[in-house]
């Protein structure tokens, strides 16, 4: 018998429901963007977030605001780089596992003071290790109507990670002349 052995990531996206001072609130959504969506970043390496506003009357609805984003950690003027009047990027250096979470594109009078911010969009940004290869596999089968395997995934990801294992039957005929 041989087994043929093959390990998938899958990653889980989760959908964000943003609130602000204990209420729900629509972000403005369809007229905006913030990417990469819900991304999966591994630790030590640089991160970029790009928030655009896809109508200038969004300014014109919000006079004096510039985009700013809004996360556990503080961002000032020089983490920021506007690209032009509807578009700016974060730019965060060695992220670390306390990154990890939602990250905001708000509208604000100072970035460095988020007090009577507009929400424009959320995302949840995973931060973690890929996965090692697994080690130590094993596996019993009884009778090839249950297989039980047992393997030491490595260390922590700290993001959720499947294994899957395939497996098929490699059958051999000896023929009795």
């Amino acid at each position: 018998m041989t087994s043929l052995l093959c390990f998938m990531l899958l990653f889980n996206i989760h959908y964000i429901q943003s609130s602000y001072l204990g209420r729900d609130i629509q972000p403005l959504g369809s007229i905006t963007g913030l990417s990469p969506d819900d991304p999966y970043i591994e630790i030590g390496k640089d991160m970029n977030l790009t928030c655009v506003l896809n109508n200038e009357s969004v300014l014109k609805q919000y006079p004096n605001k510039k985009i700013c984003f809004d996360a556990k950690r503080n961002f000032s003027d020089k983490d920021i780089t506007v690209i032009n009047k509807t578009a700016a990027m974060l730019h965060v250096v060695n992220v670390s596992l306390s990154d990890k979470g939602v990250f905001n594109c708000v509208l604000s009078l100072n970035c460095s003071n988020l007090f009577n911010k507009t929400l424009v969009q959320g995302q949840i940004v995973s931060v973690g290790l890929p996965p090692d290869v697994p080690s130590n596999l094993s596996c019993i089968s009884y009778n090839l109507k249950k297989m039980i395997c047992t393997w030491n995934p490595g260390r922590p990801t700290h993001i959720h990670t499947t294994y899957r294992l395939y497996w098929t039957i490699q059958q051999t005929f000896e023929y009795l002349w």
